[in-house]
């Protein structure tokens, strides 16, 4: 069975072990068509099962924007 997006992007998170990631950054890290389709799954995710949203420095761009992780 193929992994939906949505399982992917929490996946990726999740393996980052508690380090902020960008949506640009996890769009080009899974190789997705769009910062849009992360940005679904990530705003969903936010607030729920460990996931967290919150302005602050992507751990692999080091911008500061929105970023998402999860809390183990």
């Amino acid at each position: 069975m193929r992994a939906t997006i949505e399982d992917r992007v929490k996946a990726l998170v999740r393996r980052m072990a508690g380090a902020a990631v960008c949506d640009e950054c996890i769009t080009d890290r899974l190789d997705l068509s769009s910062v849009a389709q992360t940005a679904v799954v990530t705003l969903a995710a936010s607030g729920g099962d460990g996931f967290e949203r919150l302005r602050a420095p992507c751990t692999l761009c080091a911008r500061d924007k929105p970023v998402i992780r999860h809390k183990a």
